[in-house]
This record gives C-alpha cells, structure tokens and sequence, in this order.
C-alpha cells in the first residue's frame, strides 16, 4: 500500500485499529464490523493538516488519544476531526507530536524537531511535562518556558521561540515563532492532559475581550482555516492582552 520512495516511522495499534506515520502521510487501518471483515484505508497527507493535538491518559482512562484537524472535504466536510485512541503506556504521545510538528511546520520554517529514524524514546516523557504543569508556582516567563519545552519535554524544535507564554488556572497557552501551544490539564486528578499545536501560518483572523468589573477574565479568539477555532482564558492578574495583540498582528498581517 506504501509507494516506493515510502517508509513508516512510527505505528501504533490500539483494538482491531492500526495508526501508522509515514515520511508522507498519516494512515490509519479502521477495522469494522462484528466480523471484521469490513476495512476502511484512511490516508491523509500532512499538507491537509492544520492543527493537531496529543492527549494522555489520566488516572481511570485506558488510552491516551491523537486528534487530528485538517480540511478533509472529501470526508465529513472542512474543519473535520479525527481522534485516534492509543493503548495507555504503549505510546508516547510527546514523540507523536514531536513527528507531526516536524511535518507540518518543520519542512516550511525551520529545522525538524526530530532527525530521520528517530526513535520514540529520544523525544522525552509526557511524565515529564505533568510533572512540570502541576507546579502552581511556574514561571511564565518566556526564557523559562522555552528551556523546559526544549529539555524535559522535548516540545519545541530546535529553532523555536517562545515569545509569550501565560499560565491560566491549571493550563497553559504559550506563542512561539511558528505555533500557538495549548497545554490543557482535565479530570479531578489533572493527569490527563492535551496538548494542542496550531501552526501560526493557518491563523487567519483573531480578536480579544478585556476584562470586565466583576468576575470576566480577558479573553482571546483566534480563528483557524480548515480547523476548530483556539479560544483561551487569560489570566487577569500576570496576561498583558495588547503584547498578546501585537504577536498576533506581526505574525497574520504579514503574511
């Protein structure tokens, strides 16, 4: 089924289902029915990508999931999602969203965050990243931000800025040279995390909400071709909503 010049990097099977990454696309092997019998061959290349996000399992889930926005009019439509559970352990979402980053922005602005024949392992460990998120008193200082998405995890690619980052509650959204990152802690337990990359290039309209006298908190929109729309809190006492503005403006208008 793979061309010639095609090579899987990183596959994952979960049930009946098979997740595989090639060097061009990403395939997913859907097994249906009560027999089995019925396959569904699902191929989407990278350049139909438009957002992608990681999650982990948390303390009472058995998968951990990828989610997938694109334009895929020819299945349900623009602005279609697909999810994929992976098995709990089997998977380390943060090499999984090293390799689509490496994709989908990596070959357009940068240097890849991983080298070819990478192994999952060389990525780091979403332990890490919990690890981190669960100090309440983390510094949202962009320098900080970016050190710790450089080494333990390893989230950022090597030639990525972090040029404001903002820690709202138990998530995070930070804006680096080619993505807007939304890492959101869920459940009781704030163990299951996803972890969203929308590339800076698909951004195409934006606008915010100051704070209002009583309760609101400064709000963000960030609209999105061919994927959900980001909207993120920020926090009223440490986010600067016009620095938030002016990155955004230096980054869409001058396309």
């Amino acid at each position: 089924m793979l061309q010639d010049d095609e090579r899987a990097v990183l596959a994952y099977k979960a049930g009946r289902d098979t997740l595989v990454f090639t060097n061009k696309r990403i395939f997913i092997i859907d097994v249906q029915g009560m027999s089995g019998k019925r396959i569904a061959y699902k191929s989407v290349p990278y350049s139909s990508v438009r957002s992608f996000a990681v999650e982990s399992a948390g303390s009472w889930d058995t998968d951990s999931e990828v989610k997938i926005w694109g334009k895929f009019y020819w299945m349900d439509g623009p602005g279609n999602k697909i999810k994929q559970d992976l098995r709990k352990g089997k998977a380390d979402i943060i090499a999984i969203q090293a390799y689509l980053a490496e994709q989908t922005i990596g070959s357009q602005d940068g240097k890849a965050a991983l080298p070819a024949g990478a192994t999952a392992a060389e990525a780091g460990k979403v332990s890490n990243l919990l690890s981190f998120l669960g100090d309440n008193a983390v510094s949202t200082n962009p320098s900080e931000i970016e050190k710790q998405f450089k080494t333990s995890p390893r989230i950022l690619q090597s030639d990525e800025k972090v040029e404001q980052a903002y820690k709202c509650g138990r998530d995070l959204c930070v804006f680096t040279s080619k993505r807007i990152v939304l890492v959101d802690r869920q459940g009781m337990s704030g163990k299951r995390i996803e972890y969203r990359t929308v590339p800076l290039r698909y951004c195409h309209a934006f606008k915010f909400n100051t704070a209002g006298s009583l309760m609101s908190e400064p709000k963000c929109k960030i609209y999105v071709s061919g994927a959900a729309d980001v909207q993120q809190d920020l926090s009223k006492s440490s986010s600067d909503v016009w620095s938030v503005q002016k990155i955004l403006a230096e980054k869409i208008l001058k396309k």
